[in-house]
């Protein structure tokens, strides 16, 4: 089913978890927590149906692909191990966006290369030295545009505030902020979202009514 609410479509039946991939509890929720796939596709939802014999529970409750299409796994109003940090998860809306993240590049024959050594084609690929990486796969306009919708309608919807951090970097404060965040703002170990995503610009497009 796709359901759509004002000038949002979000899609809840084509990829949906199990019970046994969450935790089938309500909780009242503090953050957007925003991260990404290291795919280029719903290959990452495979994972996290099959892992653990199907009980897999580090996923998060949106996908948006590169398209801009939104794909709800389970209701919002409950909640997984998307950071794996007790006492925050409980409260965090979880967020993927499909991205290959950081990339490897082959000198000689200058071709991109994913984590898993796939060859990376046709992206315009994002050069910025940052967390031990220096190549990065880019985030598209049309994500960007269906984030900054699905944030307005979870925020309204789940009382967290409009209000993001607006920058990749961990910040010691992130666990008492309510509004929105980016996994790399709890770990260093974290590399999403990359300095391919247009931090200013979502935080701009957040203000817009």
């Amino acid at each position: 089913m796709v359901y759509i609410i004002n000038v949002i479509k979000i899609d809840n039946s084509s990829y949906p978890l199990n019970k046994e991939n969450y935790y089938d509890k309500v909780s009242s929720k503090k953050q957007i927590v925003i991260g990404h796939s290291f795919t280029d596709d719903m290959t990452h939802y495979i994972g996290w149906k099959t892992r653990y014999n199907g009980k897999y529970k580090k996923n998060s409750s949106f996908t948006i692909d590169v398209d801009g299409k939104i794909y709800q796994h389970y209701n919002p109003k409950y909640y997984s191990d998307f950071l794996n940090i007790e006492g925050v998860d409980e409260g965090v809306i979880g967020v993927t966006l499909i991205n290959k993240g950081w990339l490897m590049k082959n000198m000689k024959t200058n071709m991109f290369f994913d984590y898993l050594n796939r060859p990376v084609l046709n992206i315009d690929v994002v050069n910025k030295k940052w967390r031990g990486h220096n190549y990065w796969s880019p985030y598209s306009k049309e994500q960007i545009e269906s984030l900054t919708k699905l944030c307005r309608y979870l925020s309204k919807n789940y009382g967290v505030e409009l209000q993001t951090l607006g920058h990749n970097t961990k910040t010691n404060g992130v666990y008492d902020y309510n509004g929105i965040v980016f996994r790399s703002n709890y770990m260093k170990e974290y590399t999403d979202l990359s300095p391919a995503f247009d931090f200013v610009e979502f935080k701009n497009k957040l203000k817009k009514k």
